[in-house]
């Protein structure tokens, strides 16, 4: 008996509504459910259960980039963009329907952490805007490169990696949004100055930046996009920590990883009270 999950017709589509009718954390739970259920029966008939669980583990990391973009979308609708923010959306989603969505979960993660570390309202209300417009400047990335299939050139990186910069020009020249230009500047700063565009390190990149970098590199992890596939938001968030203090700020860093603690805490507590 064989079982082929590799490719789960219309889940992402499911994920996706249901995620807007529940609640993306009440959708994840049912995800996790079903896939635990799946992998019981599949014990039970002595099914090759290492391919099963690298198939549950693809279908679990399809739906989890599903539900993070629904989490932004629901988001949205809770924050009060101005119509300068929802324009610059609307011309962003024309030229890049992904990258849009990725804005928009990326000013959800961003509003996750703020809570988690307790940022006043007024600065995590600057983080999120900032997060949501973070990737702006690629409305001016040439569409070879951004939609290129395939890892990128050296050359091309350069001209990718312009975005943050042009995301700065694009901001400056709107007077309600003028104080996120250097923010979105310097959201692929790293802590040990090896970032772009302007090499800056630890408490010379903004913090507000900081934090953008943090659940923007997460969520980018868990997309799948043009030149990589998606990967486990496991180990997603491994490969934050081993960059805690290195590439990113480490207190962002532990913010993220008590996010996801809290929450295999509250399962735990959820089980055993069923139980």
């Amino acid at each position: 008996m064989s079982v082929n999950l590799s490719k789960p017709v219309g889940l992402t589509n499911w994920a996706a509504r249901e995620g807007t009718r529940l609640g993306p954390t009440r959708a994840s739970e049912l995800v996790a459910a079903a896939v635990h259920a799946v992998a019981s029966e599949a014990a039970k008939f002595e099914l090759d259960h290492g391919r099963l669980l690298a198939s549950l583990e693809a279908l679990r990391s399809e739906i989890a980039s599903a539900l993070a973009t629904c989490e932004g979308a629901v988001a949205e609708e809770r924050f009060e963009y101005s119509e300068s923010t929802r324009s610059l959306l609307a011309l962003l989603g024309e030229r890049d329907a992904a990258t849009c969505c990725h804005s928009r979960a990326t000013g959800e993660w961003a509003r996750r952490l703020c809570a988690a570390m307790a940022i006043p309202s007024e600065t995590s209300a600057l983080i999120k805007l900032c997060a949501v417009l973070h990737d702006i400047g690629k409305v001016s990335t040439p569409e070879a490169i951004l939609f290129k299939r395939g890892p990128l050139t050296e050359e091309e990186w350069i001209v990718m990696r312009d975005h943050a910069a042009a995301g700065q020009r694009v901001l400056d020249q709107i007077p309600t949004l003028a104080r996120c230009a250097l923010i979105v500047r310097a959201h692929h700063e790293r802590w040990d100055g090896a970032g772009y565009p302007d090499g800056l390190a630890g408490e010379n990149i903004p913090f507000e930046a900081r934090v953008v970098a943090v659940a923007d590199a997460f969520h980018a992890m868990i997309s799948e996009r043009p030149y990589r596939k998606a990967i486990p938001p496991r180990q997603a968030l491994e490969i934050l920590e081993a960059g805690r203090g290195t590439q990113w700020d480490a207190a962002v860093v532990d913010a993220m990883l008590g996010l996801f603690q809290r929450a295999r805490t509250d399962q735990i507590r959820v089980r055993a009270s069923t139980a």
